[in-house]
């Protein structure tokens, strides 16, 4: 993790080096000058809806475990991006799945495999968007190798998970003799590690739950869509409204990259590059992504920050769910 870590600092550095050193700062000055600031209130209130909506979803994927209220829910939910804001390789993740353990006495396997069932989902919706976008051209071949090549991933791993979940006694089988590669030490450890988180994958064999999942998914995903699309109408670029889409969907295939706590570098210049194919320059490109990152980081970690406090948790716990 240790080795990640530094890697994923690295690429920050590396990054931000390329944009301080490449970018006309007095332009990208005169851009944020520019701006029509009255498009922020309109372009917060659709993110933090957005997260509303995700507190929704994830209400729906725990209910098979337990019947969770939706302010434990939306409350968890702001704690685990607020915590990938602040703490390295998305470990944001964890310490959700730790919230709704304290919170609701979920077992964390499970509330981390619904986690990861919902960002499977969060995973086919953005290459829904690609083809979208696509349809209305205006990208390059590579893009649409890209998309070619996100879509089986995700569709892959979305068959895995409901294998799992409609056949857990042979899922758990199959993994558990997977998992006797580890040294024997770890074989009690792992093989109830697989025993509480097949449980989080219940709510696949649900079908209507599934499509409860699949709505709130592409709901979240447009609300976001239209939040890169305000900011952009605030800097008046010229750009089509589906090119808010292509850059929203780009930034979020590139923070996958390790990086620094709060996407550092990787969520600014992968949009520079995704607006160049609409006529956007650089440095009109740099000001509204600083802008669009500014408001996602700071509204989600002032919230997350106040929830935790609201939870009786300290920071200092919080970091240490790394470790757990």
């Amino acid at each position: 993790m240790r080795k990640s870590k530094c890697i994923g600092y690295v690429v920050s550095l590396v990054v931000v080096a390329v944009i301080v050193f490449t970018f006309d700062w007095r332009t990208v000055g005169a851009e944020l000058r520019s701006f029509e600031y009255l498009y922020l209130a309109p372009a917060l209130a659709l993110y933090l809806t957005g997260f509303v909506f995700r507190g929704f979803r994830w209400q729906c994927m725990l209910a098979p475990l337990k019947r969770v209220g939706f302010k434990n829910s939306f409350s968890v939910v702001m704690i685990g991006f607020m915590a990938n804001n602040i703490l390295p390789l998305r470990m944001g993740e964890l310490v959700r799945a730790w919230a709704i353990k304290r919170k609701e006495g979920i077992s964390g396997s499970a509330g981390f495999a619904t986690i990861v069932v919902e960002r499977v989902y969060d995973g086919l919706t953005l290459v829904g968007l690609f083809v979208f976008v696509l349809l209305f051209g205006a990208t390059t071949p590579e893009v649409k190798r890209y998309a070619a090549l996100g879509a089986p991933v995700f569709l892959c791993a979305l068959g895995m998970l409901l294998y799992a979940a409609f056949r857990q006694e042979s899922a758990g089988a199959m993994i558990k003799r997977i998992t006797r590669i580890l040294p024997r030490r770890l074989h009690a450890r792992a093989d109830g590690l697989v025993d509480s988180f097949l449980p989080g994958l219940h709510f696949l064999s649900s079908g209507k739950r599934q499509a409860a999942v699949i709505f709130y998914s592409v709901l979240i995903w447009c609300i976001e869509g239209a939040v890169f699309w305000c900011i952009m109408r605030g800097f008046r670029l010229h750009a089509p409204a589906h090119a808010a889409f292509f850059t929203l969907v780009i930034v979020n295939i590139a923070i996958m990259v390790p990086a620094m706590p709060g996407y550092v570098g990787t969520f600014d210049l992968p949009a520079v590059v995704a607006l160049a194919p609409f006529g956007v320059g650089k440095d009109a490109a740099i000001s509204y992504i600083i802008v669009v990152h500014a408001l996602q980081y700071i509204s989600v970690t002032a919230l997350g920050l106040f929830f935790m406090n609201a939870s009786g948790w300290s920071l200092r716990e919080i970091e240490e769910v790394k470790g757990a």
